[in-house]
């Protein structure tokens, strides 16, 4: 995923093109350049850097002759440039090296990424002027054809490319061009399609419904694999997808098919917008890999409400991006042809920013190269979506700042085009023109290093990618409680090496180790790697050693040892470098047939897989001297994979069996394969077909996933889970293995969906799992605007995902405590292991009490009298272990027992959480803390389980939780009743003076303290405070009253300091909505109070006002004697 960063940066145009405002920017096909157009101009910039390298201002005869420009077209070699006027005539330029450079040197400087070559300079040549019959709207430029999109009538004109001397008008020719229309003879190689063709797949229009409409746009995209796939944008906002029928045909296995494509329309389409809607639940789930869906168009034929305005396609995972005119972006998943389009999800920037006003149409869309960001443009702003539908970031004016008149608001709204540079960390938006300012804007990027290369390794860190650094969150290694503090953000920045990157720029691929110590960048050519432990990077000694091969494949470390997959010489190798020793010493190369598309290293085994759909097993064998590859085998996946370029993640998962007692030789043939592709997580099961044969069984676990993770030597239930993200939800699916094998359902002709055990909701994107710390780490975009311009940044977030999975153990069918104890006690050594028992109990406490009728439900007030003879055994908290005695036998354990179906089979889900808490010593804590947090309504429900607040405060007292007693008195006086409350509240005076006599004896002053507060707060008129002082003795007495001056001034001294002291009285506890008087709240801090000198003796008091006077030596004598009665 992409976020933005830092601030943005602004481009000046320069002359000649100052004169008039920049409507249209358009990117190269490589990235490399982009063109500008005005009214009457035309500009050629570099990216890197951002200099205009050539200009072209047509003359005022030129424009009245020819038409104003309208838009601008790349060609297929980036080197031939066309405009479209609004008179329908193209204007050709050819863009030629020259012998000036582009710019004057500055002088000695360090060159940023990308600018250490020598800019070479660019000029533009007119190659002539053609005319378009029939008004020409969009026009798409393939490598050896041109193809127009006309309006009268309706149809589509193929003409080659470059475009015959014959065809065009010589530029200062005073001769018109002749007209392009594809029926004269000198354009033979000409023809036109008429869409009136179309009418079996396309809607018709009109006042009769008869006619077609007039199309507006058209773009073209060319996957390897798969046919041409051409957008067909019309005025009536519907959007068609469009597919030649002579490729079709070369892909047909079915003869018959063939034959028809052959002999039917040339273009055959299906509708993208609007989106079917298939009414039938079983029809909505089939996949695209099974069966034909009707694309019954005569549903659709009334007028579309929403309007189609912009489409983008992204081939790396099969998705379309549709720009409505509401502001919403519909994403639709295209499968190979035959199968039917479906809408996959819909982007609405209002909602997930949260934006007070609409952002208005969708102007532009690009993907990036990777596929997995969207960048839009809006009338009103920007934003940027991962694959999956996550808003990375966005720049909106949510106000309609035109109003007030100044520069800011004007330069914070609308963008009219954005396309992405090489290395998609930049975003160029197109602002509208403005009266002052510069049009072109630059937004950086931080980006994922799992884009580029998606490891085990890479995605067990967070790891980042920038335009000259990585980063690395280095929060993992820092105490517990360090790594679930949000302001703990612990980021390492490491600057790649200007001499590296400064010619190789843009960076393809980063990898660091499993220790997180060493890394390793790849850029246009070579490669370089760094050491934590030295802070040093490794270059090339010779830049020329440097640019003889290109990373292609990834990077991969195996401890000290680098994996490479490089392109050398037209030949494909894996080569292994050490980290020791110098780049130029390769330690081993391996050549392969084909090129490498993704590699993954498991333990010492290397999963490589190719272009040619083959995957190969390596084992690396390390000896004292050498290392090397060995070859175990290699399996085809024809006809399983289609596309091999759309892998975008490999790994695999080895029974147990095979793991311990089998051949390591062996292991591709059972293991289990873990496949993304095209955005879903697919399961490959080998199963045997003959002996020296092995077939697999597809099974796809879930779609639009983005990012997943293998736990292979996982923690106890989690070992061999298999996570995934799919742009909301993180999805987990416990022991892979055990899912059960592919089956079909015939009724939909679809693959049964295999449900994930685990779904966690994050308010972030996930970046690393901690497996030791139950921690999820992430990132979410932020930005501040008290600047005149935005700032962006990332912060780091966290989720704790063990109360979901003990959650999902205790309530699984069959309820499995075993598992949810064995799981538990991996971390209950961790500082927050009662925080998550207690976000446990909340959780599921919270959804038993919402349940319809579980409010009437609920069982009566439970009794708070006064019962000092604790019977432990009936209590639902079993305290009859002695402190301390934590460790259980999880095999002696019964099995708990299936909740049952019945009214109070809530209660009973109640019950086996708390059953499971009652194998914890902090399970008072967790049943307090839970309470507190909760509403006070909730309270009959938990304590009729748990047993009375009564038993488990005298619990308390005997084991010497002194603060959890405390904890309990709050419950306990919150809990009276109107009708006992007088009754009630001399209990609370008793209980508080009991726990205030443990504390003075066990030292916690602190307490005492807040105690005596307590009892000030529910009896304002201080008749128990002095009862309580009575009772336990801590006045001082007549015969203390004849201390030395020296004493008095010290007590007058310390009175002072107590008047001063910042330590708030009893505060009211919000959460807490009852009929009866307000609950007082204890505090229980262990730190002292600003400016208060440390309390080293008992709490102090006399019956004016407390905290004044210290007790007597004569009080404290007696109070010790009689120590033991308390």
């Amino acid at each position: 995923m992409y976020w933005p960063t830092a601030t943005t940066r602004l481009v000046n145009t320069p002359s000649p093109l100052d004169d008039k405002p920049i409507f249209r920017v358009k990117s190269s096909r490589k990235g490399n350049f982009f063109a500008s157009i005005t009214e009457n101009g035309l500009g050629v910039w570099d990216v890197r850097p951002t200099v205009l390298q050539a200009a072209v201002i047509r003359s005022p005869g030129s424009v009245e002759r020819f038409g104003v420009n309208v838009d601008v077209y790349w060609a297929h070699d980036g080197r031939g440039i066309i405009i479209l006027t609004n008179t329908s005539h193209l204007l050709f330029y050819q863009l030629l090296p020259s012998s000036r450079p582009s710019y004057d040197s500055p002088g000695p400087s360090t060159p940023g990424p990308g600018e250490g070559d020598v800019v070479m300079g660019w000029d533009l040549r007119s190659l002539g002027t053609a005319f378009i019959m029939g008004r020409c709207e969009s026009l798409v430029l393939q490598p050896h054809n041109l193809l127009l999109v006309l309006q009268h009538p309706p149809s589509i004109l193929s003409v080659p490319y470059p475009i015959p001397s014959q065809l065009l008008s010589p530029p200062g020719s005073h001769f018109p061009p002749p007209p392009l229309d594809g029926d004269s003879e000198a354009q033979v190689d000409c023809n036109i399609w008429d869409l009136q063709n179309a009418k079996d797949w396309m809607i018709p229009s009109g006042p009769s419904g008869m006619g077609i409409p007039l199309p507006q746009e058209i773009t073209t995209f060319r996957t390897p694999g798969l046919p041409t796939l051409y957008t067909l944008l019309n005025q009536d906002g519907r959007l068609y997808v469009m597919y030649q029928a002579a490729q079709l045909a070369q892909i047909s296995n079915s003869e018959s098919q063939r034959s028809q494509l052959l002999n039917g329309p040339k273009y055959l389409g299906v509708k993208l917008h609007p989106p079917n809607i298939y009414t039938p639940q079983d029809v909505v789930k089939r996949t695209e890999a099974l069966g034909l869906m009707e694309n019954n168009i005569m549903d659709d034929s009334g007028d579309v409400e929403d309007y189609a305005e912009q489409v983008a396609v992204n081939p790396r995972f099969g998705l379309i991006a549709v720009g409505l005119a509401s502001g919403k972006i519909n994403i639709i998943s295209l499968p190979p042809y035959p199968a039917q389009p479906r809408l996959s999800h819909t982007l609405d920037l209002r909602m997930s920013a949260n934006l007070h006003s609409s952002p208005g149409g969708v102007t532009s869309l690009a993907w990036t190269s990777d596929g997995y960001c969207l960048a839009a443009g809006y009338e009103k702003g920007w934003a940027a979506w991962s694959m999956g539908g996550r808003l990375g970031g966005w720049g909106v004016n949510d106000e309609d700042a035109l109003d007030d008149g100044d520069d800011h608001g004007q330069r914070a709204v609308g963008v009219v085009d954005v396309f992405w540079v090489p290395g998609n960390l930049e975003l160029f938006l197109l602002r509208p023109g403005l009266k002052h300012g510069p049009q072109i804007e630059v937004v950086s990027f931080v980006k994922s290093a799992t884009t580029s290369q998606q490891s085990p390794d890479n995605t067990r860190y967070a790891f980042l990618q920038m335009d000259d650094r990585v980063l690395v969150y280095r929060g993992a290694d820092q105490p517990d409680m360090s790594v679930i503090n949000p302001e703990s953000d612990v980021w390492q920045s490491i600057k790649i090496p200007a001499a590296y990157i400064a010619t190789n720029w843009p960076l393809r691929y980063a990898s660091i180790s499993s220790d997180g110590k060493l890394i390793a960048v790849a850029g246009r050519k070579g490669l370089t790697h760094y050491s934590a432990s030295s802070g040093r990077w490794k270059l090339f000694p010779d830049e020329r050693q440097e640019r003889e091969f290109t990373v292609r494949g990834g990077l991969l470390w195996f401890h000290h040892v680098l994996i490479a997959a490089v392109d050398v010489e037209k030949t494909h190798q894996i080569r292994l470098y050490s980290r020791d020793l110098d780049l130029t010493e390769i330690l081993h190369t391996q050549t392969l047939p084909s090129p490498v598309l993704v590699m993954t290293l498991l333990d010492n085994s290397l999963l490589v897989y190719t272009a040619d759909n083959n995957l190969y097993h390596f084992l690396i064998l390390p000896t004292q001297t050498s290392i090397k590859l060995h070859l175990c085998g290699s399996i085809s996946f024809r006809g399983i994979v289609q596309v091999p370029n759309r892998v975008r993640g490999m790994s695999w998962m080895i029974p147990l069996a095979q793991k311990n007692l089998g051949d390591p030789v062996d292991d591709l043939i059972v293991a289990t394969i873990i496949f993304l592709v095209d955005g879903k997580l697919v399961l490959l099961r080998p199963r045997r077909a003959k002996t020296d044969e092995v077939r697999y069984d597809m099974q796809i676990l879930a779609d639009r996933i983005e990012v997943y993770w293998t736990h292979l030597h996982g923690v106890a239930t989690l070992e061999n889970s298999l996570w995934g993200y799919d742009g909301q939800n993180m999805r987990i699916w416990l022991d892979a293995l055990t899912i059960e094998a592919t089956r079909v359902n015939s009724t939909s002709d679809s693959y049964e969906e295999v449900e994930e055990s685990v779904k966690l909701r994050l308010d972030f994107y996930p970046l690393s799992i901690l497996m030791d710390k139950a921690i999820i780490i992430g990132v979410d975009p932020d930005s501040s605007l008290r600047l005149p311009w935005p700032i962006y940044k990332i912060s780091t977030s966290t989720h704790l995902f063990l109360p979901q999975f003990l959650r999902y153990h205790l309530f699984s069918s069959p309820p499995s405590l075993l598992n949810a104890l064995i799981l538990a006690r991996h971390y209950d050594s961790l500082v927050y292991f009662a925080h998550s028992l207690e976000i446990l109990l909340h959780s599921v406490l919270e959804d038993e009490i919402s349940k319809p009728g579980m409010t009437s439900s609920l069982p009566s007030t439970t009794s708070v009298g006064n019962n000092n003879d604790v019977d432990h055994e009936k209590n639902g908290i079993n305290r009859g272990c002695n402190e301390g005695d934590n460790i259980i036998s999880l095999d002696s354990l019964p099995p708990s027992p299936k909740p049952p179906s019945s009214p109070s089979e809530s209660v009973s889900l109640l019950s086996a959480v708390i059953q499971f808490l009652d194998h914890f010593d902090s399970s008072l804590d967790v049943i307090v803390g839970c309470a507190r947090k909760t509403e006070i309504d909730r309270w009959n429900l938990l304590f009729n389980l748990v047993g009375s607040p009564r038993d488990l405060f005298e619990i308390c007292l005997k084991e010497n939780k002194l603060r959890t007693a405390a904890s309990y008195l709050l419950v306990l006086h919150g809990m009276l009743d109107e009708g006992v409350e007088q009754e009630g509240g001399k209990m609370d005076v008793e209980d508080t003076i009991r726990l205030l006599k443990q504390a003075i004896k066990s030292k916690e002053y602190h307490l005492c303290k807040e105690l005596l507060r307590f009892l000030h707060s529910i009896d304002e008129s201080g008749s128990s405070l002095r009862s309580a002082i009575d009772q336990v003795g801590i006045l001082p007495t007549s015969s203390d009253n004849d201390n030395d001056d020296d004493q008095q001034d010290q007590q007058h001294q310390h009175e002072n300091d107590i008047d001063n002291d910042n330590t708030p009285m009893i505060s009211q506890e919000a959460r807490i909505v009852n009929p009866n008087p307000p609950t007082p709240s204890i505090t229980l801090s262990t730190s002292q109070d600003n400016g208060q000198p440390p309390i080293s003796s008992p709490v102090l008091l006399n019956s004016e006002r407390m905290y004044k006077t210290p007790p007597s030596p004569t009080a404290l004598e007696r109070f010790e004697d009689h120590s033991g009665d308390v």
